[in-house]
């Protein structure tokens, strides 16, 4: 494509799908931070340099990324990725999706979820737990007595109460920057 075209933004169903794999979020969400070189995503995913590639190409094409600038190493051009729509108001968007198209994405964010699970219960049978740059995820296998799911419930109830201190004291502090805690009962 010639430099400074501009290809139309992804329909709907295209953008689901650019989003639907797991590297490809977790491209965006070291972005959403700070740019970043292909050599230095592919170090911070665990992914070789042509993976990534790969997928910032699929980002850049959808109009997701966009470079920054390139510096010369020796002579290898290392060019900088940053996400330039940080202040998107996503909820416009999800009123103009079609259901179709909302049913898609959610199924993507749970195709997601599931490939990041999976990913992490390999690593947890290997290490005990998982950490990412942009994350952790800490696993517990729990014997099944018929009394299990009462003594979980009362686990997830007491886990609310803290992640609601906590955030009371998180806003007294400051209000920049936000977490997710994603709290699950999988059968094992």
């Amino acid at each position: 494509m010639p430099k400074g075209r501009k290809t139309a933004p992804p329909a709907p169903a295209t953008a689901v799908k650019i989003l639907s794999d797991p590297s490809r979020l977790r491209i965006l969400s070291l972005l959403f931070d700070r740019e970043a070189s292909i050599s230095g995503l592919a170090k911070a995913l665990g992914l070789t340099a042509a993976t990534v590639h790969h997928h910032v190409a699929q980002l850049r094409r959808a109009g997701l990324i966009r470079p920054t600038r390139t510096e010369m190493r020796g002579n290898l051009a290392e060019t900088y990725y940053e996400m330039p729509a940080k202040g998107i108001d996503s909820s416009l968007v999800w009123a103009r999706l079609k259901d179709e198209d909302k049913v898609a994405y959610r199924l993507a964010i749970l195709g997601m979820l599931k490939a990041k699970i999976n990913e992490s219960v390999k690593a947890i049978r290997t290490r005990g737990t998982v950490e990412w740059e942009v994350g952790r995820l800490l696993f517990y296998r729990v014997p099944w007595r018929r009394d299990a799911i009462a003594q979980v419930e009362e686990v997830l109830q007491d886990t609310k109460k803290r992640l609601a201190r906590l955030e009371e004291s998180w806003r007294e502090e400051t209000e920049a920057g936000q977490i997710a805690v994603v709290i699950t009962m999988l059968p094992a």
